[in-house]
């Protein structure tokens, strides 16, 4: 089962590996990224960031979806984890079944509009956000499982 679809272009780390691998009792986490998929030293530091109880995989994006697919049909809990919202559009324009995104961490870029102290988005990015809620995907904007949970809407967008 998919607990989570989450953005965060540090991909894995201490707050992901720890605190979301708790709260949703995680088996597995998914890292889907191009980069990553790409680079074994990343893939390293990625393995080292995890829990030891947690199986790690790493794919490029469209690649991951075969094994998107069958973790939908799975008894295990996994967390998607992609670097960029257009990753995560990707993701959930090929699974309708995925009706949830969280914004986890997406730091300042040329461009960025902040939207939190952890969170900014480009012109891009808002576009792609104003996509998925036309699509009635329900963006969080969460950082960890403590932080209490904030929508993101066309109201918050046309704030920035």
């Amino acid at each position: 089962m998919i607990r989570q679809v989450s953005v965060d272009d540090r991909l894995l780390h201490g707050q992901v590996a720890f605190y979301w691998t708790s709260y949703y009792n995680l088996d597995t986490i998914l890292v889907l990224n191009d980069e990553a998929a790409n680079d074994e030293f990343t893939k390293m530091i990625l393995g080292l960031a995890k829990p030891r109880e947690v199986r790690l995989q790493i794919a490029e994006v469209e690649a991951g979806f075969e094994i998107v697919q069958k973790q939908l049909e799975s008894p295990e809990n996994v967390l998607i984890i992609v670097g960029s919202l257009f990753d995560a559009n990707q993701v959930l324009e090929h699974f309708h079944q995925l009706k949830t995104l969280n914004l986890g961490g997406l730091r300042m870029r040329p461009n960025g509009k902040i939207l939190n102290e952890r969170t900014a988005l480009t012109s891009e990015d808002i576009a792609i956000c104003r996509r998925l809620l036309e699509r009635k995907i329900t963006i969080t904007v969460r950082h960890s499982p403590e932080v209490t949970e904030s929508l993101l809407n066309e109201n918050g967008l046309k704030q920035l």
